[in-house]
């Protein structure tokens, strides 16, 4: 009986260690992302980044993406924000420039490694995180495909 109990207490003491070591991989893998990130570049481009939208009517319109953000809470939530001014041509050559103002998208992130999964009222993006820098890819299907940079604060 004293041999099962000792080859028991091993078996268990060899379980629990391998699950920590696991989870201590699992968390090395999985580093914690929730934060605020700053936005710094669209598409290679430093802020202010030129982009192109097209209004209703068919006006293809010059997109200035001013700044922006992204908040990543630990519970799985996101809110991401962008501020921004619309510049559309004229017939006569010269240009229109709309006010500035804000969009924000608020939506829900899952994590699996370094890849992070967005969702929101817009539809599903993926970002990779390397340490401070989140490279955010939206966009894509009938959207027009962006690559965003953050940095986190």
């Amino acid at each position: 009986m004293n041999k099962h109990v000792k080859r028991f207490f091993r078996m268990s003491l060899i379980t629990l260690l391998g699950i920590a070591v696991g989870l201590g991989a699992s968390q090395a893998q999985d580093p914690s992302v929730a934060g605020i990130y700053l936005l710094t570049e669209v598409n290679g481009e430093q802020l202010p980044a030129h982009s192109w939208t097209e209004k209703p009517d068919g006006k293809r319109c010059k997109q200035i993406i001013l700044g922006g953000g992204l908040l990543l809470d630990s519970e799985g939530r996101s809110a991401a924000f962008l501020t921004e001014r619309v510049v559309c041509p004229n017939e006569d050559g010269s240009e229109t420039a709309g006010k500035e103002h804000s969009v924000i998208f608020a939506g829900s992130y899952t994590i699996f490694g370094d890849q992070i999964t967005i969702e929101d009222d817009f539809g599903t993006d993926e970002a990779v995180i390397k340490g401070d820098v989140l490279v955010y890819k939206a966009g894509g299907g009938d959207r027009p495909t962006e690559d965003l940079i953050f940095r986190k604060e």
